[in-house]
């Protein structure tokens, strides 16, 4: 059954980062817990763009912390450990998201904070414990720089931990597929306050997460 069309109004809003156009949905008693007919729930299409005022606004119109979307079954919190997003983490984590939660593949957000410095304080702090590279590689999360295809642009890479390293971040099919979806691009620059901006492509109104291929 398809989503109602004020869902995927809200999706649409929360993917467009246009905050004026969340509030009025809100106040107009859109109900934030329904998933979009693309199946995305409006906290984690936030999360993964970086929106953090956006977070918190559905946050306190009653945004459940632990939705997850379907296919990969990955929560907000997810999707701000993958894209490196500190401040929405922070948000997050006020609101005591479940931790354990795991995604299609079997991975939580800790393993995917795992691979980058800047965010995983968070989990530290938490009470996560940090997953070896390992455990990281064998996840799919990170792989081995001499694997990855010498023909994928440099600018398509984001480096495990640091300038250098050996090892880059996977990319990840937002709905768990990989022929038919676009893929999700990291932004994985180590810098936990970083713009919202950046990794981007230009229209989000069907939200299009390139850029790695897998």
């Amino acid at each position: 059954m398809a989503a109602p069309m004020s869902a995927d109004a809200l999706s649409s809003a929360v993917a467009e980062g246009n905050t004026p156009a969340v509030q009025y949905l809100l106040s107009q008693r859109v109900q934030v817990n329904v998933q979009s007919s693309d199946g995305f729930y409006p906290l984690c299409l936030a999360a993964f763009w970086g929106y953090s005022d956006i977070v918190e606004l559905l946050l306190k119109n009653g945004a459940g912390i632990n939705v997850c979307n379907s296919g990969t079954k990955w929560t907000a919190l997810h999707c701000a450990a993958f894209q490196g997003h500190g401040k929405v983490i922070l948000k997050l984590m006020q609101h005591k998201p479940d931790l354990q939660m795991k995604d299609a593949k079997g991975r939580t957000a800790a393993d995917f904070a795992s691979a980058l410095d800047a965010i995983w304080p968070f989990f530290a702090a938490a009470g996560c414990k940090r997953t070896a590279k390992s455990e990281l590689i064998r996840m799919e999360i990170v792989q081995k720089v001499k694997d990855i295809d010498p023909t994928m642009p440099q600018s398509d890479l984001a480096h495990f931990s640091r300038p250098g390293s050996a090892y880059v971040m996977r990319s990840q099919p937002l709905r768990g597929q990989r022929a038919t979806d676009v893929q999700m691009a990291a932004a994985a620059s180590g810098d936990v306050l970083m713009s919202s901006g950046e990794h981007r492509t230009a229209s989000r109104t069907q939200p299009a997460f390139n850029m790695w291929r897998t």
